[in-house]
């Protein structure tokens, strides 16, 4: 494991560039308990899901897979974003409508059907679901975005 503070002593002609997570579907798991936090200018709250691929489906590349190693280091994470701004009622009732969603239809939580949205984000813990890990560059980056959710079957 590379221990960041001792890896600052790099000589910056030494860095190499990381090998990027091979596009494709895979099935990806919630890896902690959703995070509920507040922008930094205060217009929005935020729910973000933390999640890791488990295993990659027939469509990824398995030389690619091979050569960028363990899906550990493929952390990613999916937001959910609404307004908190009163007058923007029914955006709110969008972005929780859009996170029942995912929690009941994608992710399949098993709840209650009394739980709250709450209650069902910590339950969320451990579910998997199938998603595609897609590139999108920016710069001379290339992000991954996670899209198209699906449930295991």
């Amino acid at each position: 494991m590379v221990n960041f503070l001792d890896a600052l002593d790099t000589k910056q002609s030494d860095i190499e560039e990381p090998v990027t997570q091979p596009q494709g579907t895979y099935i990806w798991s919630v890896s902690k308990v959703p995070t509920i936090s507040t922008s930094k200018s205060g217009e929005w709250t935020i729910v973000e899901f933390p999640i890791l691929p488990v295993s990659a489906e027939d469509d990824v590349d398995p030389d690619e897979l091979e050569e960028f190693g363990p899906l550990s280091g493929a952390a990613n994470r999916i937001s959910f974003m609404a307004p908190t701004d009163p007058d923007k009622e029914n955006d709110v009732k969008k972005a929780l409508a859009r996170l029942k969603k995912f929690l009941n239809n994608t992710l399949m939580v098993d709840c209650d059907e009394d739980a709250t949205l709450r209650e069902m984000l910590d339950a969320a813990v451990n579910c998997l679901f199938m998603a595609q890990a897609v590139w999108r560059p920016v710069e001379d980056d290339v992000y991954i975005d996670v899209k198209n959710y699906a449930p295991v079957d």
